[in-house]
């Protein structure tokens, strides 16, 4: 698969995370697009069609389980895949993520080539 030309949507109120994914993906040629809220998310999905959303949980006005639903029940962006990027190793939060149609969950822990390893992954 040709990488230069995916995209991910980066969906997270925390700034610093925002430059390691960056980051983390930039050996891949992968463009990603930061958002700061699941509101601006839905505003920038007019303008684009990622690859891939990539998601915080916790953020102000819209949670990243509540962006996950809202496009789950669009015909329009139903079929983007969504993971959720969190902190939490919450059994609650992970099946809350999957329950809300996300394809996957990824855990902050993991090192930047395995973070990589699973967005590309989930890309595919």
């Amino acid at each position: 698969m040709n990488l230069l030309k995916q995209t991910v949507l980066y969906v997270s109120d925390n700034k610093f995370m925002h430059v390691v994914i960056k980051d983390t993906l930039k050996p891949y040629n992968i463009k990603v697009i930061d958002v700061y809220s699941g509101l601006e998310a839905l505003q920038m999905l007019s303008e684009l069609t990622p690859n891939l959303i990539l998601s915080d949980i916790d953020m102000p006005g819209m949670t990243g389980i509540e962006l996950c639903r809202t496009l789950r029940e669009s015909k329009e962006y139903s079929n983007i895949p969504f993971v959720i990027y969190s902190g939490s190793e919450n059994d609650e939060d992970i099946e809350r993520a999957y329950t809300s149609g996300a394809k996957g969950y990824i855990i902050k822990k993991y090192h930047k080539e395995v973070l990589a390893e699973k967005i590309i992954h989930y890309i595919r």
